[in-house]
Formats: C-alpha cells, sequence, structure tokens
C-alpha cells in the first residue's frame, strides 16, 4: 500500500487542445506522481455508472483511483478482479459498463474495484487547509520554487468544476446507443 499526498493542483489546456486537470502528489520517499485527468473524464464517470455529477470529491477520487484498476477484461486479470471476486460477473466475464445489464450494476462493480485500489493499493490524502508545500508549481511562470497552499489550489479547482447536463445527456444517449442499453 502506497499513500500519496496531494501537494498541488491546476488545469491546463495542454497542446491537444485538452484541458486537463492536474493533481500532483507525493509519495513518501519524495516521488512526484502526478495525475492528468482531463476534464470530461467527471461528467464521463457520472454517464457511465450514474454518479452524481455534482458530487466532484467523489468524481475526482474515483477517476484517480480507477487509473490503479487493472483491465478485468485482459486474459489473467480475471481472476484477481476484486468486483468479479465480489460476485460483479455476468456470463462468465467481469461486469464492466459494457456488460452490465444496468448502470446501477456497472457502478455496484466499477465501486467494488475502486475501493479495493483505495483499501490495498493506492490512498490519495487530501491536503490538510493551511498546510503550505514549497515547490516549483508548473501552471506559475517561476523558475524558483514557490509557496503554494495545496488545500485551497484543491478547493480553487473544484469549485471550476460544473457539469454540463446538456452535454451529459447527449453523452448518455450515445453511450446507449453503443452497448444496447438505457444507461
Amino acid at each position: 500500500m502506497i499513500t500519496r499526498e496531494i501537494i498541488d493542483a491546476y488545469a491546463m489546456v495542454h497542446p491537444d487542445g485538452v484541458e486537463r486537470w492536474t493533481i500532483v502528489t507525493r509519495q513518501p520517499d519524495g516521488t512526484l506522481w502526478p495525475y492528468l485527468l482531463p476534464s470530461e473524464t467527471f461528467e464521463n464517470l457520472a454517464v457511465m455508472y450514474g454518479l452524481d455529477p455534482d458530487d466532484i470529491d467523489e468524481l475526482l477520487r474515483v477517476a484517480m483511483l480507477e487509473l490503479h484498476i487493472a483491465e478485468p477484461r485482459l486474459p489473467g486479470n480475471f481472476a484477481a478482479d476484486p468486483a468479479a471476486a465480489a460476485g460483479h460477473v455476468r456470463d462468465g466475464r467481469p461486469v464492466v459498463v459494457e456488460t452490465a445489464e444496468t448502470t446501477e450494476q456497472a457502478r455496484e462493480a466499477h465501486l467494488a474495484r475502486v475501493a479495493w485500489v483505495e483499501e490495498n493499493e493506492v490512498r490519495i490524502v487530501t491536503p490538510k487547509p493551511g498546510r503550505r508545500r514549497m515547490l516549483r508549481a508548473l501552471d506559475i511562470d517561476s523558475e524558483a520554487d514557490v509557496e503554494v497552499d495545496a488545500h485551497e489550489r484543491l478547493a480553487q479547482l473544484k469549485a471550476t468544476y460544473q457539469a454540463d447536463h446538456d452535454r451529459m445527456r447527449d453523452k448518455r444517449q450515445m453511450l446507449s446507443r453503443a452497448i444496447g442499453r438505457q444507461v
């Protein structure tokens, strides 16, 4: 089990034109581990799994931890899939969005995997209010280390999130057509 503490958070539009949230974490050995999350990730999670589109704390937690989930449909991964071990299996295959009978079933299986990651592999620690770290923030035009309040920067970043319910409706319709069931 490794613990990663969030030490910075910001959004940037990358050269490909996609806005990404960058959540920088520090491992116990001091190594930085950044999570790069396209900003549309949160709406996608809400659509795919029926998560609350306005609960950015839960969406961010799931988005970061799901990056550590081994693809359960790959050969060799099914046997170690925590969701399958908990009974989330359909027709002899692990339950994922495409194989689930319902969005609820997909959500339960996905959150079982996320919970397993959080309990056994990676724990993300949010910064405490007022705690300050010294680092060279990548989104600040500076060649030197700067003082940042990671809690404040994460809060400011989360405050920029607002689910676009019209866009989510369109995504839901596209996903429903693609997988052959209502989401």
